[in-house]
Parts: C-alpha cells; sequence; structure tokens
C-alpha cells in the first residue's frame, strides 16, 4: 500500500466504526464481505500457482543437461526484457480488442495452456527438440565463460518455460489482478482492504511449498527411475497449477457476472477510483531526469541506495546460492524438495514480520525494521562465503566434526537461510519501510521521488547484478572463479545500504520529531527538473 500509513489507516477504520481488532484483521463492511472474499481468493489461487511454479522453473533450468547457476544472468537479459515487452505489448493489444473479462481469461487460459503443454508434450521429448549439435558446436569455438549463453540457446524449452514462469508475476498478478483492482476499489475501500490481500499473498508460499511437496511425490507405487520420478514430478504440479488457474477463472467469473452486478443494483458499488489519493498516480522520468532530481537531495539519494542495494544484493547471492545448489543436488526431486521448504519458510516469516511491523515501527522506530534486511543478508553471506572459501581448510574440518555435514552442506544451507530471511524481510518489512519513508515528503517531492527510485534502484540493481554477472563470468571462465569479486562488489553493496538506512532513519526521525510534525522536511526538497 505505497504512501499509506498503517496509523492513518487504522484510524480511518476505528471512524467506521469498527473495533480495533476489527480494524487490524477483517476492517470489511457487511455489504463487501462477498466482493472481498472473491478478491482474496483470487489473488490466493493466482500468488499459490506462482509460488509452485518458481521452485519448478528453477529446477528445470538448473538441473538441465550442459546448465547450470551461470545461464540465470543470461535469461535475465536476453530473455525476460524481451518476453516482458512482448508481453506488455500482447496485453496492450488484446485490451484494444477485447473487455476486461475476456482479456484475463485469454491470458490466463493462455499460460495454463502452455504449462500443459510444456510438462505432457515438451519435456518428455526436449532431447529431440534442444540444439544439442548446435551447443556442442558453440562450446568448441567460444570461450568457457559462454557457457550460461550456450546453456540458454541450447536448452531452449527450458529457457522458454523459465521466461514464461517469471512472466506470470509481470503480466497475471500485476497488469491482470491488480490492475483489476486499482479499477474495481474505491480509495476507501482500497485503504482497508489491501492490507488483507497483502496478508494472503504472503501465506501463498506456504500453501504453496506445502502442496509442492505432497504433490511432487511419485503416484505410482512401483520402482521407476529418477528421470522417470522426475517427469511425472512435473505433470503432477503443472495439473495441480491447471487446477487452482481454472479455479482462479470460476472465481472470476462469480466476481464480475454475480458479485460486482449486485452491489450495483444495491447502489454500494465503489466510486470511481481515484488514482491520486491511493498514491498510484505515476509520472515517468528519463534515467537523466531521475538521477538530477535525486542528487539534489540526500534523502532521496540514500533512499535509492537502499533500493538499489537490495537488488543487487538479492540477484548477486541469489546466482551464488543456485550454483551451489546444482552442486549439491542430484535428483532434482530432492532440489525442488528443499525450495519448496524455503518457500514454506518465506511465507511463515513474512507473514509473522508483516504482524509485527506496527509494533517494531511503534516501538523502535523506522530504523530498526529497516535494517532487518541487510543485517540479515550480512549475517548470513559472512557464514555463506566462510565456507565457500574455506571449507577445504581447518574451518570445514571443524564444521564436519562439530555437525557431522560437509563444508558444501553447510553453503548450501547459510545460502537458504539467507534467501528465505531476505525474501521475507523484503515481503514484510522492507518495502512497508520504504514507502513509509515517503510520507514526511510533500507532496511534489514524494510522487517524482518514488518515480525516481523505483525506476533506478530496481531497474539499474536487477540489469546491473546480471550484466556484471555476464562480464564476470565471460572473463573468468564460471560462476565458481567470479566468488571472490561477487562477493567484494556484495559487501560494497551491503555497507552502501547500511550507511543508507542509517541516514534515512535519522532524517525520518527529525521530520517527524514534535516540534517539526507541521513541517514535512527541513530539508530543501528537489523541484521539478
Amino acid at each position: 500500500m505505497g504512501g499509506l500509513c498503517i496509523w492513518d489507516i487504522m484510524a480511518e477504520n476505528q471512524q467506521k466504526s469498527f473495533s480495533i481488532l476489527r480494524s487490524i484483521f477483517w476492517p470489511v463492511h457487511r455489504s463487501e464481505v462477498a466482493k472481498v472474499t472473491c478478491m482474496l481468493l483470487l489473488l490466493f489461487l493466482l500468488c499459490t500457482s506462482y509460488s509452485v511454479l518458481r521452485n519448478l522453473k528453477d529446477t528445470v533450468i538448473l538441473t538441465a543437461k550442459a546448465s547450470g547457476a551461470e545461464v540465470i544472468p543470461f535469461i535475465k537479459v536476453w530473455g525476460m526484457l524481451p518476453g516482458a515487452l512482448m508481453a506488455t505489448w500482447c496485453y496492450t493489444r488484446l485490451t484494444r480488442w477485447f473487455g476486461r473479462e475476456r482479456v484475463f481469461y485469454i491470458m490466463l487460459g493462455g499460460f495454463l495452456s502452455y504449462f500443459l503443454l510444456f510438462a505432457f508434450v515438451i519435456h518428455p521429448h526436449s532431447d529431440q527438440l534442444h540444439l544439442t549439435r548446435l551447443g556442442d558446436w558453440l562450446t568448441q569455438v567460444l570461450p568457457a565463460g559462454f557457457k550460461g549463453m550456450i546453456a540458454l540457446i541450447r536448452n531452449w524449452s527450458f529457457t522458454t518455460f523459465y521466461v514464461i514462469t517469471e512472466l506470470w508475476s509481470i503480466v497475471i498478478l500485476s497488469l491482470l489482478f491488480w490492475g483489476f483492482a486499482n479499477e474495481v476499489n474505491g480509495v476507501s475501500q482500497a485503504k482497508r482492504t489491501y492490507g488483507l490481500l497483502n496478508t494472503w499473498s504472503n501465506l501463498s508460499p506456504i500453501v504453496g511449498g506445502g502442496l509442492a511437496l505432497l504433490f511432487s511425490h511419485p503416484l505410482s507405487s512401483l520402482q521407476i527411475s529418477e528421470h522417470e520420478a522426475w517427469t511425472q514430478t512435473l505433470k503432477q504440479l503443472t495439473c495441480l497449477v491447471a487446477v487452482m488457474g481454472t479455479s482462479a477463472m470460476g472465481v472470476f467469473y462469480l466476481l464480475t457476472k454475480k458479485v460486482l452486478p449486485a452491489q450495483k443494483v444495491e447502489g454500494t458499488s465503489p466510486s470511481a477510483p481515484q488514482k491520486e489519493s491511493l498514491g498510484n498516480a505515476k509520472i515517468r522520468l528519463s534515467m537523466r531526469e531521475s538521477i538530477r532530481y535525486l542528487s539534489r537531495s540526500k534523502y532521496l539519494l540514500c533512499l535509492a541506495l537502499i533500493v538499489l542495494g537490495y537488488n543487487i544484493s538479492i540477484n548477486l547471492t541469489d546466482v551464488l546460492w543456485k550454483e551451489q545448489l546444482k552442486r549439491f543436488f542430484v535428483d532434482p526431486n530432492e532440489m525442488l524438495a528443499h525450495m519448496n521448504q524455503i518457500s514454506i519458510g518465506i511465507g511463515i516469516f513474512a507473514t509473522s514480520c508483516g504482524l509485527l511491523f506496527s509494533f517494531m515501527v511503534h516501538r523502535w522506530g523506522w530504523t530498526f525494521p529497516a535494517m532487518l534486511t541487510p543485517v540479515v543478508m550480512l549475517l548470513m553471506a559472512v557464514g555463506f562465503f566462510s565456507f565457500h572459501f574455506g571449507g577445504e581448510g581447518a574451518l570445514g574440518a571443524v564444521a564436519t566434526g562439530m555437525f557431522g555435514v560437509t563444508p558444501l552442506a553447510l553453503t548450501v544451507y547459510f545460502g537458504s537461510l539467507q534467501n528465505c530471511l531476505s525474501k521475507a524481510s523484503k515481503y514484510s518489512v522492507f518495502d512497508a519501510t520504504k514507502e513509509l519513508a515517503f510520507i514526511p515528503l510533500d507532496p511534489d517531492a514524494r510522487l517524482k521521488g518514488k518515480a525516481a527510485i523505483d525506476g533506478l534502484g530496481s531497474g539499474i540493481g536487477k540489469s546491473g547484478a546480471s550484466l556484471t554477472y555476464q562480464g564476470l563470468i565471460i572473463t573468468m571462465g564460471s560462476v565458481a572463479l567470479s566468488t571472490p569479486y561477487i562477493a567484494i562488489i556484495l559487501a560494497i553493496a551491503l555497507t552502501g545500504w547500511i550507511y543508507s538506512v542509517n541516514f534515512v532513519g535519522k532524517r525520518f526521525r527529525e521530520m517527524n520529531a514534535p516540534q517539526e510534525e507541521h513541517s514535512p522536511s527541513s530539508e530543501p526538497i528537489p523541484q521539478t527538473p
């Protein structure tokens, strides 16, 4: 809920005759119950499906022949960027030709149809479909550093599956669901119910991970090979996603054909969306304008460094961790089970921290919850790199003697714990503290600063990390040989992130001090470029 202060929301809810507990857990009027329930169920089904697919696509690409974590940076640049542009183009074309409901069915049905086609047709015949000869020839003529690019081309169907799965979050969740939610919800209702939607989206990894673990076991009691077991798991999980996606279509039909028309008849339909009041009004700034605008305010610049630090850190550590998963897990089903357990952990920690966010901010201020994510990533990174670099020496011997596991296993566990806690912190406290930091600013700085920070911090962080990996892998030859340089870059990113949190925390406290509560900020805020 960008730009909305939780205490303002609770105060407004209590003015609407809600008790304190109800204003937190169910701020919904009786006339809105059917609509809100359908929205919650729809989002839950879509997010749970994505939780299953997200771990599935990582396992598919990591366990492919002649592939590994080095392919991921290449996919994110040469696969995700064209895929996102193509998906956005298709969406805009469809919205010109068809209505909102039909576009939803076409897009979601298209995704589900592709996943079923992949599981039952493409994947079983992948050995015949993949460009094995071309990949072998490229391996001979290109340096070792191009292994990731070669794997992207060689296993083209797995690359496509990875890209389309990632597009689920962009197209199905962002464009279809949240676009629909912003269209049918008025300002007052959005302020009260978007927190519920966020909570249900945090619960989805728990259910998605649990269902994936349940449906990963082969249904047949006969002894089958590892490859056959993995193929059966892929089919079962795809059918699970198809069932949840079809159910989501049914909920959407009920919502659009029964619930919303009934509210219009009763005169309780939401007013037309007021984008400015919801904080959803967006402006577009060029990269040069964004940098100029942010450079004129240290407060906004440090906020940008916080977003940049997260995106760089999570993308750098994600590839390193998946490289260790590739080395540690030979059986795809075991790797998938491990990743599903992490998804359950993410959901549990994200939900718990989300419920405690208001208490943490009220008790310890803005800095404490904002510092949780970088500190957790730093501590886990120390453990990860310690066993990664020192596993063959005395540290590895001590670890084996004390814990009875190999240094590689401890490296995987530290990486898994970092992945779990950092993503849980992102979904629960990181986004909330970032949006809360915009509250003391004047409206112009809030709007333009957010546009510049979201654009630069997210875009440069993700693409910059992937391009950095590509350069290092091509130069050094592999992810393993690039690890020392990644560790240095990660240390710099985390240091800048922690410094920026400390600075923003001090300024946030000053701007919200009692003697200055009527003044947005004592720091000059940049004017429109």
